[in-house]
């Protein structure tokens, strides 16, 4: 091969590389109401619509959400057909919850909603909230996340003992520019 091809490969794979970004792709494939042990405090009532994939919804809490409860996500990915866990995980008191992963991973992608983010997000007053037109952006989960078929399950817990939750399939791919 001449020199003049190599530059030429050499250039064309310099641009390709730079339009592939760190950011992910990320697809909603289903959710579903994870109901409480004995009750259902935390309704999280969403479901998915259009050909974009957009969640829509609500969220009922019974009682303030603070930090008598925890938080926790458990991120699993499919594997020869069986869910298997991956080392993604969180578990949390509520407000450091919602400051430490909601407003960093979640929040951005709640751009027509009334749940509280940032200072406000703690404690989530008694109360409906609802969600529009849900795009899942997970432009900075790069480093955490597995791409292909991803399940993750958000839980409530008071004493180890649920008290609502909401279980997301996503798929989620390299994002090309």
């Amino acid at each position: 091969m001449s020199l003049e091809l190599h530059k030429v490969l050499l250039v064309l794979s310099i641009a390709h590389s730079a339009l592939v970004r760190a950011g992910l792709e990320c697809r909603i494939e289903s959710i579903s109401k994870v109901f409480g042990d004995n009750e259902t405090l935390f309704e999280f009532n969403f479901r998915v619509i259009g050909r974009q994939r957009l969640l829509n919804g609500t969220l009922n809490f019974h009682v303030d959400l603070d930090d008598d409860y925890e938080m926790s996500n458990e991120v699993l990915a499919l594997k020869d057909g069986e869910w298997e866990s991956t080392s993604v995980s969180a578990r949390f008191k509520t407000c450091k919850y919602m400051a430490v992963i909601y407003d960093k991973y979640f929040a951005v992608s709640f751009k027509d909603s009334n749940i509280p983010k940032g200072t406000e997000a703690c404690p989530i007053k008694k109360g409906e909230y609802y969600a529009r037109n849900v795009e899942v952006i997970a432009d900075n989960w790069a480093h955490y996340a597995k791409l292909g078929l991803v399940r993750s399950n958000m839980l409530v817990r008071k004493n180890n003992v649920v008290y609502g939750g909401f279980d997301i399939v996503l798929v989620l791919s390299q994002k090309i520019v």
